[in-house]
This record gives structure tokens, sequence and C-alpha cells, in this order.
């Protein structure tokens, strides 16, 4: 199957239909994700500032983050599957939604607001990973490593980038300046990806038939009483639990206690 998929991508003139083009699209898209979250959180400070808010307030917005990432990862995941044929136009959706979250964000006047922006661009990336995984291994089904790896590699770029981008436009632009120019790009870019993403799911297959639906339901129920998944599960957790607080917690004290600029 992998030779016959691979193949598709060099027989269709349609530049949509090249290996090359569906792992740049998706690594790009996973870059803006990165991106703007760790970006974020080089803006921690300013928005403290600007709210007034204590070190409850500031973690809401973090706590506020990963929830809503984790409430729609399991349900997500399952409604995802039989979508195959929408893959394209939910990944297009998602790019739109760091565009609205971010907007959210740098026009945002009260405390309320700045929750909902950042679970907006939390919940669409969090989707996001479900068809761009599913779509990787569906592409490059004996490839898998390698593909998902180049996946990756964008949010490590994300990760990189956005930070050091973000204290450089400190410099002359406020936290509420920045959010707003970062709404800009993804939503030319949401455009961009309803035609980039079209058809990246493959053909229909039976995935949205009622037998197929007690299939999977009865799939999840397994892996819900596989004792090793919640071993994995709670590891993954309290990895999680202490890289996010860490890295929330980091620019707070380099600028309160360390007195250091965003940039240095």
């Amino acid at each position: 199957m992998a030779e016959t998929v691979d193949a598709n991508f060099h027989r269709h003139g349609d530049v949509r239909n090249r290996g090359g083009f569906v792992l740049s699209a998706l690594a790009g898209g996973h870059v803006l994700f990165h991106w703007l979250i760790q970006g974020f959180v080089v803006l921690l400070p300013e928005i403290q500032s600007t709210f007034h808010l204590s070190g409850v307030g500031v973690g809401a917005l973090v706590t506020t983050r990963e929830l809503a990432a984790g409430l729609v990862s399991l349900p997500g995941g399952f409604i995802i599957d039989p979508l195959r044929r929408y893959w394209g136009l939910i990944l297009a959706v998602c790019i739109g939604g760091i565009s609205l979250g971010a907007l959210l964000l740098g026009l945002s006047p009260v405390y309320p607001l700045l929750l909902a922006g950042i679970a907006i661009i939390a919940i669409s990336h969090s989707i996001w990973h479900l068809p761009a995984s599913a779509s990787l291994s569906y592409h490059f089904s004996q490839r898998r490593a390698m593909a998902l790896s180049f996946h990756g590699v964008g949010g490590s770029i994300g990760d990189v980038a956005g930070p050091v981008a973000t204290g450089s436009l400190l410099l002359v632009l406020g936290w509420q300046g920045i959010l707003s120019v970062y709404a800009i790009a993804p939503f030319f870019l949401a455009f961009m990806a309803v035609w980039a993403f079209r058809g990246i799911g493959g053909p229909d297959t039976d995935l949205g038939s009622a037998a197929d639906f007690d299939r999977r339901k009865e799939a999840t129920k397994s892996l819900l009483r596989n004792r090793a998944m919640w071993g994995v599960i709670v590891v993954r957790g309290l990895r999680a639990m202490c890289l996010v607080a860490l890295v929330t917690i980091l620019p707070l004290y380099l600028d309160k206690e360390m007195e250091m600029s965003p940039f240095f």
C-alpha cells in the first residue's frame, strides 16, 4: 500500500500529491502553533502587569490552555476518524483558530477574553495533531517515523524561533500589538490551507459506517481498560506538569527577580 501511495505522489501533476509538499505544508502549520504558544509564554510578565494578575491568575491562563487541549484529545480522535474526507478542511479551520485566538488575546480588554483566546488556540492545536498525524501515516505508511519526525521538527522550529522573535518585537511593540500581528498571517494561510490540504485524507472508506462505529467504540473501551496505557498517561502527565510549570515560571522569575529585559 505504501508503494502505491508514494507512487501516487509522483504520477499526478498536482503539486499537492507530492510527498515533499505534504510534509512541508503540515510541518509549516505546526510551526505556527508552537511559535505562538511559546511566544505567549514570553509575554506573560507583560500580561501580568497589564491586568495586575497574581500568580494564580497567570497560572490559570496556562491551566486553561492545557485543560482545553486535553479535553478535546480523546473524543476528538474518535470523531475525526470517520470525517476523513474533511481532514483538509479541519486542518484549515485549525489554522484559522490560531488567528482568532491571537486576535482575542491581542484585543482583549478583560481577563475572561484572555482565557477564551488561549483556549481557542489550545483546542485548535490539539485537534490539528489528529488529522495531521493520521494523514502522514496514510501517505507514508512504511515511513511513518520519518514523516512524523518532520512534523515534529516543525514544532521545534516554532519553539526556538517564537520566543526569540517575540522578545525582539517587545522592544518596539506592546504585547497586545504583537499578538494582533501574529493573528494576520494565519488568517490568510487558513484560506491557502483549504486548497493545500484538499483531499489529504485520501479516498473515502467505510469509516462512517455503523459497523465501523461499533468497532471503534469497542477499541476505545479496550484501551480505557488497559493498565499499561494508563501508566503511560500518568507518566506523561507528570512530565508535562513539571515542564509547563518550569516554562511558565521562568520568564516571570527572569523579569521580576533578575530584572532582565524581554530580549536579554
